[in-house]
């Protein structure tokens, strides 16, 4: 079966897209657009490398607050190097530099951030979505298997549910 690799998902669903994706082993940027939101998910030969969100509450520093002890008061430090830097670094790379978390929080926290922007994703009734083979030189590359990730969305919202 061919899925489109644009439309909405009230009628091609996030699941048969990504799994279409998976199956002709795409590399590419998949994004999907609901009013002023955008969120991306980055593939290369068909799995999960990156998801990347405009929504405030899945950025990296929230997502650490939220799961790798990193304080609210070390990521405003971590945020004002960052901005000092006019955006040259990365703020991870500053996290770790600086001591406020391990090379090993920042790789959890950043595979936990993928995955909640896209259980944020699978949430979502409307939206348009536009695959596009192009993916960014400077995005990194973690790998997450769709099928365990898409299981373990649909266990997540049926206990939540």
């Amino acid at each position: 079966m061919s899925i489109p690799l644009s439309g909405t998902i009230q009628v091609t669903q996030l699941p048969d897209i990504l799994e279409h994706l998976r199956q002709i082993k795409a590399t590419g940027t998949l994004t999907v657009r609901g009013g002023a939101m955008a969120k991306s998910i980055y593939l290369k030969g068909g799995q999960i490398v990156f998801a990347a969100s405009t929504d405030a509450g899945d950025r990296l520093g929230e997502t650490l607050v939220r799961c790798c002890n990193l304080s609210s008061e070390n990521l405003d430090r971590a945020l004002a190097l960052y901005n000092k830097s006019a955006g040259l670094k990365k703020l991870g790379a500053i996290l770790v530099e600086n001591g406020f978390v391990t090379p090993k929080d920042l790789f959890n926290g950043l595979k936990i951030q993928v995955k909640e922007i896209i259980y944020g994703l699978f949430l979502w009734n409307e939206g348009d979505y536009r695959f596009e083979e192009r993916l960014p030189a400077d995005v990194i590359q973690l790998q997450i298997n769709i099928q365990d990730l898409i299981a373990e969305i649909i266990e997540r919202i049926k206990r939540e549910g």
